[in-house]
């Protein structure tokens, strides 16, 4: 019969063959919760030296082993009896051993490097143990077959000496000075011995040089004697050798990262800019290997960055180095040219502030420089000549890059002045359009240029910009170049505002643009449209009816999108009028859409899906207006009886078409824009109907937008409402929170929370509408308990707003309860859903709430022990932890929660505090366990 031990093992390794061998997704799941779990558990220590010291074990086997050793080490350590400890580190030494042995199995690097960071984590906890590095040097430096080992060991305990997840242990930071700070000599006596050995194989080389990055980014390694060392001159000479530059270029910019106190570390800084500039002639050498060019940009980019204040002091000695960047800059590979924004971003602070300071004529070739960056930048702002080849991706990619290239321009216009980098740009137009036969890229890159200066440019020049508008007209009739030189119209409005003798044409050259086939055009159009109309709105006033002209007569030709653009856009030259002219201009633009709403409301026939799509553009057309101007200031009185005509057609068309779910948003969106343009008294008159509607339509289509409308009208005269002689108001709105109550749990009997996420936010975000605005109203309802049901089950729903939402409701109705006047309306109905409570806000306290919400999660657990007797307290929330699994929640925490919550319920405990702060220790458990998984996986992913 099989020990249990071996029974152990076995399950393991079955587990682990579901995990990553068997097709079905479910067991593979649940092989990888028990996987989970079972690493939590006391017995997982034996189990795994057996897989791992076993020759026979797979190798998922014993990187699984390898791996969870680790995870114990870092996280489960107090399990082992510390007199324990040394035969823990002994047994994780002689498996490491094992790994160099000749016929070692395939996939040992990998368990390598877990054994490597398990064992550094233990002697980072384990101060008994001392002499670690001289010790490991001992045992695995002197045979070249196990250099690698020590190595490894030597890299992981420089990186886990940052791990913020490792206990820090009673001494303090002495045991890390220990360890690790006083080690550093004999790290550095021991990588510089290596590096001068014969024979060294790559492999060795590389790890070396990952070895010193590790102790670099540690800050243990110091740079002073790094240059002194055999290490420093090895580095730069690796980089000759195509299967050491990579590693040679990672760890020379993690040195010039450590040496950017360069007051501090001038020695070595003064070693590694010469042996960096001498690398110039490389670019040219290897300028068909974009890889190497990668390499060399990094260690100028990573020198330029961290060097500054050199370059701020010596700028004559840190030219070279500029000028060597700006190849890397001019290079044609667009995945290198990045690299360099950030040095430029930089550069462009250092040189502005020198020459306004000091107008140092040492930086006179900067300055010369920034005009180089400006003709490069624009240059690769170039659309490719086969342009129509990109694939769609390659087309986004390239945009993206153009508006960072945007960015480095803006550093330009710092260096050089905004007026002279704009007059380059307009140059290159002029040069270009002087050609004979110009590519239409030519000109569409510096103007693309003039948009993405213009945040530097100043609304009053009046030196360049005057010429760059009267070139518009002249530009070639080509649709990307009327869509950059629309743009650049849409950029300059606020210019155009203080200039504004030319507005008639520009507004004249946007329209235009939708008369052009291409979308993008159009679309450029309908945004430069809605930014002249909003910069410039009162120099446009006289052209309204223009405007007018112009949606009635090209409107029905424009793409939707667009036109909701140019209807925000008119929106903002009717804002700027008197109100009563305001009124009556909206009243022009819109009728039509309207009458157009009216006519397919009314009609006796239904009308086919076309006519139905117009009526949907109409509404969002209409809700673009009232958007903008969103109410008038004063609303004249003979506005008032808009609302009802207006509703009425809003009325009939949900009469005949609530079904429509595009229908049923727009004018759900209507209806909310009219409850903020018009006073109460305008809308008392449709207060009932609308209301009877929403209900109605809520039951027969069960949509989300219903509900919203239900609350935010609530919301607006809730107040009035709870005013003696409004009762019968009062009442009206409480019924209808009934009825969207009552449909809403017919609705969850034929379908889940989730299934219908969004009707479940508006009913919670309607819920708390109505008891902040009718508190005593609605809490005497007998909708209670239901409307609290909801709002539990809303709680199952994904997404963070609506868990947020449903937090805060029932928190509110937790606080509402400490109230006398509502303790006898409440706590029964906390008292009838506390297991529930308990068992989905614990739930969902360890699965991970947002962090914005867990305030409220103490106050509404509180407000749900106090509903019920201490025993049944203990009862539910025992029950609602025993569901969660183990590796999502050990069960040692479970447990602590438990004695902490009993604790709690003590009388004269203080046991709201005592509440919180177990509520707190329970989240931080659960995010240490989502944590130690995370890591399980990313490890086990090397398989």
């Amino acid at each position: 019969m099989a020990t249990s031990q071996e029974q152990s093992t076995a399950t393991v390794l079955q587990a682990l063959q579901t995990l990553y061998h068997n097709p079905d997704s479910a067991e593979k799941k649940r092989a990888n919760d028990w996987l989970e779990e079972f690493q939590h558990s006391v017995d997982a220590w034996q189990t795994c030296h057996t897989l791992l010291t076993s020759p026979a074990a797979p190798l998922e086997g014993r990187l699984f082993s390898a791996q969870t050793l680790r995870a114990k080490i870092l996280y489960d350590l107090p399990q082992v009896p510390r007199d324990s400890l040394p035969s823990l580190r002994d047994s994780l030494l002689g498996a490491l051993a094992s790994l160099t042995q000749p016929g070692a199995p395939a996939g040992s690097r990998a368990v390598l490097t877990q054994l490597g960071l398990a064992l550094a984590d233990l002697a980072l906890q384990m101060p008994e143990w001392t002499s670690v590095v001289q010790g490991m040097i001992e045992r695995f430096g002197q045979d070249p077959s196990t250099v690698i080992v020590l190595l490894r060991f030597l890299s992981s305990l420089a990186e886990e000496s940052l791990n913020p997840r490792l206990p820090v242990p009673p001494e303090g930071s002495n045991i890390y000075d220990a360890l690790v700070s006083d080690a550093a000599e004999s790290v550095v006596n021991i990588l510089s011995m290596y590096i001068q050995a014969d024979g060294l194989t790559a492999q060795i080389k590389t790890a070396i040089f990952e070895t010193m990055r590790s102790w670099l980014r540690a800050g243990e390694l110091p740079v002073s004697v790094v240059g002194q060392s055999p290490l420093f001159p090895a580095i730069f000479d690796a980089l000759e050798h195509d299967d050491l530059f990579d590693a040679a270029v990672d760890v020379i910019c993690d040195l010039i990262h450590e040496t950017q106190e360069i007051r501090d570390n001038m020695d070595v800084v003064q070693q590694i800019l010469p042996r960096l500039i001498a690398l110039r002639p490389k670019l040219d050498e290897y300028v068909d290997d974009p890889d190497r060019i990668r390499g060399y940009c990094r260690m100028f980019c990573e020198a330029g960055e961290c060097y500054r204040d050199l370059i701020n002091l010596h700028p004559l000695e840190g030219f070279p180095l500029v000028e060597a960047i700006m190849v890397c800059t001019a290079y044609p590979d667009l995945d290198i040219v990045p690299i360099t924004f950030q040095f430029w971003w930089i550069l462009a602070s250092i040189v502005n502030r020198q020459s306004q300071l000091h107008n140092d004529e040492n930086f006179a070739p900067y300055i010369q420089i920034f005009g180089q960056l400006q003709t490069t930048i624009i240059r690769h702002l170039h659309f490719p000549a086969d342009n129509e080849s990109q694939t769609p991706q390659e087309r986004d990619e390239f945009r993206t890059f153009r508006h960072r290239m945007g960015d480095t321009l803006k550093d330009c216009c710092q260096v050089l002045g905004a007026s002279a980098c704009l007059k380059k740009s307009y140059d290159l137009v002029i040069e270009a359009m002087a050609k004979p036969t110009p590519s239409w890229q030519e000109i569409e890159a510096p103007l693309f240029s003039m948009r993405s200066m213009g945040a530097e440019v100043d609304p009053d020049d009046d030196e360049v910009m005057p010429h760059i508008m009267d070139l518009l007209p002249k530009l070639p009739e080509h649709p990307r170049i009327r869509y950059a030189a629309i743009l650049v119209i849409s950029r300059y409005t606020q210019w155009i505002d203080r200039h504004p003798q030319n507005l008639a044409f520009q507004l004249g050259y946007v329209s235009a643009g939708f008369d052009m086939a291409e979308d993008e055009v159009s679309a450029a159009a309908a945004q430069a449209m809605k930014f002249l109309c909003q910069d410039c709105n009162r120099h446009l006033v006289p052209f309204l009816p223009q405007l007018h002209t112009f949606v009635t007569t090209v409107g029905s030709k424009l793409d939707q999108a667009d036109m909701v653009e140019v209807c925000e856009a008119i929106a903002y030259v009717i804002q700027t009028l008197p109100a009563d002219e305001a009124a009556q201009a909206l009243q022009t633009f819109t009728q039509p859409l309207i009458e157009r709403v009216a006519l397919v409301a009314n009609a006796a026939e239904e009308a086919p899906k076309p006519e139905l799509q117009k009526v949907a553009d109409a509404l969002e057309q209409l809700d673009a207006y009232l958007a903008v101007i969103r109410t008038l200031n004063p609303l004249p009185e003979s506005c008032y009886t808009t609302a009802a005509t207006v509703y009425s057609v809003l009325d009939a068309l949900l009469s005949k078409y609530a079904l429509r779910y595009y229908i049923s948003e727009r004018v759900g969106s209507i209806l909310r824009r009219g409850l903020t343009f018009f006073p109460e008294r305008a809308l008392e008159p449709v207060v009932q109907p609308l209301l009877e509607r929403m209900a109605t339509s809520f039951a027969q289509t069960g949509y989300a937008s219903y509900l919203w409308i239900t609350g935010k009208v609530a919301s607006k005269f809730g107040e009035t409402a709870q005013q003696p002689g409004h009762e019968a108001l009062a009442a009206l709105l409480v019924g209808a929170f009934q009825n969207v109550t009552a449909s809403l749990d017919k609705l969850l009997q034929v379908k889940t929370s989730v299934e219908i996420a969004d009707v479940m936010d508006d009913y919670v975000h309607c819920f708390m509408a109505y008891i902040t605005a009718l508190p005593v109203q609605t809490l005497a309802s007998a909708s209670i308990p239901q409307a609290v049901s909801h709002t539990l089950r809303a709680l199952l729903c994904p997404a963070p707003q609506t868990i947020l939402v449903s937090l805060d409701t029932l928190a509110l109705l937790a606080q509402r309860m400490q109230h006398a006047s509502f303790l006898a309306l409440l706590q029964p109905v906390f008292g009838q859903y506390a297991k529930l409570i308990l068992e989905l806000v614990l739930s969902g306290v360890v699965s991970g709430y947002p962090e914005e919400g867990f305030d409220q999660v103490p106050i509404i657990v509180q407000a749900t022990v106090v509903a019920v007797s201490p025993s049944d307290a203990e009862r539910y929330a025992a029950e609602a932890l025993e569901a969660i699994p183990g590796h999502v929640l050990p069960v040692a925490e479970k447990q602590k929660f438990l004695g902490e919550l009993h604790a709690s319920l003590t009388p004269a405990a203080g046991g709201s505090d005592k509440l919180k702060l177990a509520l707190v220790q329970l989240m931080r458990a659960a995010r240490r366990a989502r944590e130690r998984g995370r890591q399980s996986r990313k490890s086990l992913g090397g398989l």
